[in-house]
């Protein structure tokens, strides 16, 4: 009997030490901002879309790799966009384009951090991550609008930026974003921003 009782509180004790690890698991690490502006690299294609972008962050608690020199370490994002097309009446935007989208995205993402020992810290992210976007179709000039094929899509980003702060707690980036589907649809037009982002890590 006694020994029974040890084992349902023993059980108890590392149920509750489970819980409270998962618990601490999907407190976010950290949140960012980030101001991007369509980048035109389509030929013939002309569009003027802004993106406002707010993401919440959660880090890979052990790094792939340490040295001296370089720490290669990861962290997943959960980002929500809002996409503001500025085209006028003037500029001819197509018809069936919607000028606002939403887009809902989740991603893990691969840091390559260098200097870990220095007071401002250079870092090169590479990530690449699914997206979900309101509108497929996006307002550009002329009567076709840019064809996303579906609201599903992937997110590719390439950024580079540094950590500083007296805890490395801030960070900014500049960089690359880019959706597409990769062909799961009939269509697959996509479309590019350059961004600048500030993190805050706690």
């Amino acid at each position: 009997m006694k020994s029974a009782i040890a084992s349902l509180c023993l059980s108890a004790s590392l149920l509750t030490q489970t819980q409270s690890v998962h618990a601490e698991d999907f407190v976010p690490d950290g949140i960012n901002v980030s101001y991007g502006h369509y980048l035109d690299l389509v030929s013939g294609r002309s569009a003027d879309y802004t993106n406002l972008r707010l993401g919440i962050t959660w880090d890979w608690k052990k790094d792939f790799y340490q040295s001296d020199s370089i720490v290669l370490s990861s962290y997943f994002e959960l980002a929500a966009s809002s996409w503001k097309s500025h085209l006028s009446a003037s500029d001819n935007p197509s018809p069936d384009g919607k000028d606002k989208v939403t887009t809902i995205s989740f991603s893990p993402v691969l840091r390559m951090g260098f200097l870990p020992n220095a007071s401002v810290r250079p870092f090169i992210d590479l990530g690449v991550g699914a997206a979900y976007l309101s509108e497929q179709d996006l307002e550009k000039e002329k009567r076709s609008p840019i064809n996303m094929g579906g609201h599903s899509q992937f997110e590719i980003r390439l950024m580079a930026g540094v950590e500083f702060g007296a805890h490395q707690q801030f960070e900014l980036s500049y960089g690359w974003f880019h959706y597409s589907n990769a062909g799961l649809h009939s269509m697959n037009e996509s479309i590019d921003f350059h961004s600048v982002t500030f993190g805050y890590n706690w």
